[in-house]
């Protein structure tokens, strides 16, 4: 990692500093105006800026991260509005790939970059539209449909990154886990659960259960007792109408296809079958899969997890690992977390390394 790198990135990283500080003048406006800006309750937003805003990183980070990156003469980042966090990672993206960085904020939640350009103006340029040049990298963040759009519209020879939709998920091997070690891997869980209400491609959504049915109802039991004591600590924020039908909905249905305990606001689910395609449940919402075998579970679903964690034996974890492969591979509890190495989303990074 070159000493320019780190000066590049520095500005950005003593924004984040200022911007986490809830003494400083830009840290108490980060905390009066992101929760409307998020529609995350205070609580949410102090606990992101605690363990989701990256302030610094080691030289072995930042080299893993200059070797995922491919460089171009300017790039450029357009934002999503899910995880306000977010926001620090993906510029620093397009600082790794080039000195020259353009950025267009989300425009449902453009404060974060705001805050960031205040704070470290010489770093990058925000703007309303991009405009890419050939050979330029686009680093963007969002749907499908976003991307579609967005190759229409760029030049030829325009590089686009596009990091997808995903989702985060854990594996539990029962005949490694004692019930003691099950109750505490749900409250760790619960946090990566309640972080961004859930709204990142990191949230958890789904854990495979290796082992038997009762022990699967167990933890099914404990993941929702811990995200009813997490909501009394971090209260959901406000959710939009599109969120609610879409959480009664996967709520009926999952209720019909197995076991749904009520969770607070969400619930946890309890399948006796891998279904074909696992919903991608949202608003504090998770489904618990009891299987023979969690990597074969995990199989079908490898393109769309974004990171994992497992709890059980070293073959447990490294079969999940070969499976999941373009997943980064996590603990419980900092799923949401990743080391400041290159995009939380590696799945659509070229093989750099």
């Amino acid at each position: 990692m070159s000493a320019e790198l780190r000066e590049r990135l520095a500005p950005l990283f003593g924004a984040a500093r200022r911007i986490a500080d809830p003494g400083d003048t830009l840290g108490k406006r980060a905390r009066r105006e992101l929760p409307d800006q998020t529609r995350l309750s205070p609580a949410s937003v102090e606990l992101a800026l605690a363990r989701c805003l990256e302030t610094g990183a080691s030289d072995v980070e930042l080299g893993r991260f200059s070797s995922r990156t491919p460089k171009s003469p300017r790039s450029h980042v357009l934002l999503s509005a899910n995880v306000f966090t977010a926001a620090l990672r993906a510029i620093a993206t397009g600082l790794v790939a080039s000195p020259r960085v353009f950025v267009r904020a989300s425009r449902r939640e453009p404060k974060m970059a705001e805050f960031l350009a205040e704070a470290a103006p010489s770093s990058f340029s925000l703007t309303h539209e991009l405009r890419p040049e050939p050979g330029d990298q686009v680093f963007a963040y969002g749907s499908d449909a976003t991307f579609d759009a967005l190759r229409r519209t760029f030049p030829e020879g325009t590089l686009l990154r596009a990091h997808g939709p995903g989702f985060g998920a854990a594996a539990v091997e029962s005949a490694a886990v004692t019930p003691q070690e099950e109750a505490e891997l749900a409250r760790t869980l619960s946090y990566d659960v309640a972080l961004f209400d859930q709204r990142g491609c990191l949230s958890p959504r789904v854990v495979w259960f290796e082992g038997p049915l009762e022990r699967a109802r167990s933890f099914t039991r404990a993941v929702a007792w811990a995200l009813v004591e997490r909501e009394r600590e971090l209260p959901p924020g406000e959710l939009a109408q599109r969120e609610r039908a879409e959480r009664e909905l996967q709520r009926a249905a999952l209720t019909y296809a197995g076991h749904v305990e009520p969770a607070g606001a969400g619930f946890v689910a309890l399948l006796e079958e891998p279904p074909p395609h696992p919903p991608e449940l949202g608003a504090r919402s998770l489904l618990v899969i009891a299987c023979a075998d969690a990597a074969d579970a995990a199989r079908p679903h490898a393109a769309k997890v974004t990171t994992h964690a497992t709890a059980g034996s070293a073959q447990f974890s490294a079969k999940l690992a070969r499976i999941l492969a373009k997943s980064r591979a996590s603990v419980w509890g900092k799923l949401q977390s990743p080391p400041f190495d290159g995009p939380v989303d590696l799945r659509s990074l070229p093989d750099l390394d």
